[in-house]
């Protein structure tokens, strides 16, 4: 495994800093509900504890902080320089979850602005060593795209997906044991400068490690990437996933699974850490709760709690504006998953996406705009496609040419020129039959003196 060192120079880029403090100050704009924990005096004269909302931030604050931006990027800049970057003073509120509180630690803008920057340049070197099945706060994959993986995994192979193995950490950031977490990092970071800093960061709090913190998500990740790692390479696991301290394994036969079950439990001993008893081995058909989600091979509908949480907060608010946000955001899980029904039943809303439209942009040239990456003829040689549709007298560099939009079987867009009449005939002839789409292999024809043309088979 290779350990990074000298980064100190590309963390105090300013174009680093830059995206650091746009980070930060993107993230208040996303709101959030803050609630702290008091006690008051109940009618019966009991004293109790109880969760009171905190004011939302205003976008003055916002506005306040932007103007302060030089000032606090030349303290950071200054502050990490000097190895003396430490996490002087945080807040503490409580955050609802679903149906978990947790105590969240928030410090203040400047320090998460250097958290930000410095984490930002750990992730781009280590994440592409995370294994590609675990999702929590990487960019590019996330919580729909580890689910919608393991969705296609179980229709594409049902006999090898049969059961399933699921359990998570029993408060995973909370018993983080600090000096195995400061004994992972070494794993991955030799600069003796930085070192102090990361080692700050775990010892925040006097056990676990910060759920508030940004370097808290990555800490996690490269807590748990050895069991990855040992589940995919040692282990040969398939069907493995994980997001966070969620994790689900899949396979043929519960023996393998039960295996499996034990190298889990034996690498999550080794950090201290502990499984929550509710794990458990079942057949696949009796749904699988991940991510949100339940999916027993077949269909995919949203959890129990997330449907009733939804018609309960439908039913009792009255606000126009924070019921398009209730909405939104049941939709934006419901689209993921064969939930039209549900979504038309608790909205009276049937679940309409863009391309249900039918619109169609046509530019004021009259010519038509293909979506995907132009490549070339002799690079789609022998591969299977969908011709979508094309447009002739397209003004090129070398002339005129026919542009052609097509598909590849995983669904992803492309397009190509060519000047070939052959094909040209072929589209034109396609189109006045009303056969377009239609699948095609591009095949390569060696004619004259070894001059080659691409037409479809």
């Amino acid at each position: 495994m290779k350990r990074w060192g000298d980064l100190q120079s590309e963390i105090l880029q300013d174009s680093n800093l830059d995206a650091a403090f746009e980070e930060v100050v993107g993230h208040m704009e996303e709101p959030a509900r803050h609630y702290k924990l008091v006690e008051v005096r109940g009618t019966d004269g009991r004293i109790k504890k109880t969760y009171v909302p905190l004011p939302k931030p205003t976008t003055s604050r916002k506005e306040r902080v932007r103007a302060k931006r030089e000032e606090l990027l030349t303290s950071v800049k200054r502050r990490i320089a000097s190895s003396t970057f430490r996490i002087e003073t945080f807040k503490e509120f409580w955050v609802h979850e679903g149906d978990k509180w947790r105590l969240i630690q928030s410090p203040t803008i400047e320090d998460r602005i250097g958290i930000n920057a410095i984490v930002r340049v750990l992730e781009k070197h280590i994440y592409p060593t995370i294994v590609l099945t675990s999702g929590a706060s990487i960019k590019g994959r996330g919580m729909h795209r580890l689910y919608r993986k393991m969705r296609s995994d179980i229709r594409h192979d049902r006999e090898g997906t049969r059961y399933f193995y699921k359990c998570d950490i029993r408060k995973f950031y909370q018993s983080v044991v600090q000096a195995i977490m400061k004994m992972v990092i070494r794993r991955y970071v030799k600069d003796k400068w930085l070192l102090p800093i990361l080692d700050s960061f775990v010892e925040l709090l006097e056990n676990g490690i910060s759920i508030g913190l940004r370097s808290s998500q990555f800490y996690g990740n490269i807590l748990l990437s050895r069991l990855d790692h040992r589940m995919k390479e040692q282990e040969h696991c398939r069907y493995y996933y994980r997001y966070c301290d969620d994790i689900v394994i899949l396979a043929s036969n519960k023996k393998q699974l039960w295996h499996w079950r034990n190298v889990v439990h034996e690498e999550i001993a080794k950090l201290g850490l502990e499984l929550k008893p509710s794990e458990a081995v079942r057949p696949t058909e009796t749904g699988i709760d991940f991510l949100g989600y339940v999916d027993d091979g077949e269909h995919t509908r949203l959890r129990k709690r997330t449907k009733q949480n939804a018609a309960r907060k439908l039913h009792k608010v009255r606000s126009r504006k924070r019921r398009q946000e209730i909405i939104g955001s049941l939709k934006g899980m419901a689209k993921w998953g064969d939930c039209g029904h549900l979504y038309k039943t608790l909205t009276g809303r049937r679940m309409t996406s863009f391309k249900d439209l039918g619109l169609r942009y046509v530019a004021e040239d009259g010519k038509k705009r293909f979506p995907g990456k132009q490549v070339t003829l002799r690079s789609l040689t022998n591969i299977h496609i969908t011709i979508e549709d094309f447009e002739t007298d397209v003004d090129t560099q070398n002339g005129k040419r026919t542009v052609v939009s097509f598909s590849y079987d995983n669904g992803d867009k492309g397009k190509y020129f060519t000047a070939d009449k052959e094909q040209l005939y072929y589209l034109t002839e396609a189109e006045k039959m009303k056969k377009i789409p239609f699948d095609t292999t591009i095949v390569a024809v060696v004619f004259g003196n070894g001059k080659v043309r691409y037409t479809f088979s």
